[in-house]
Parts: structure tokens; C-alpha cells; sequence
């Protein structure tokens, strides 16, 4: 179930850098949720284009 208002505290997260949407298998990585990356990623692509 993902929480809406949970959205935006991931893109703050992945803005940061201290997570990852995606995880790319190096040790110790912080990321989103699966159920929270599409969300979190179109949440994001609406930043850069506003």
C-alpha cells in the first residue's frame, strides 16, 4: 500500500543522494521501496519540468 504523503519524503531522500530508486547492488545502499519507486520517480520528473 503506498502512503502518498510518503512520496515526496523518498524524492527528498533520493535528491540528497543517501538513497537510490533503483538498487545497483553495492553494499550497504539505501532504497526506495518497490512499491514507491514509479511514484517516486514521476514525482521527481515533475520537479525537473516545472
Amino acid at each position: 500500500m503506498v502512503k502518498p504523503y510518503m512520496i515526496p519524503v523518498y524524492a527528498v531522500l533520493v535528491k540528497s543522494g543517501g538513497w537510490v530508486i533503483e538498487p545497483t547492488g553495492a553494499a550497504g545502499e539505501k532504497v526506495v521501496p518497490e512499491a514507491y519507486r514509479i511514484p517516486v520517480a514521476e514525482y521527481l520528473a515533475a520537479q525537473e519540468a516545472a
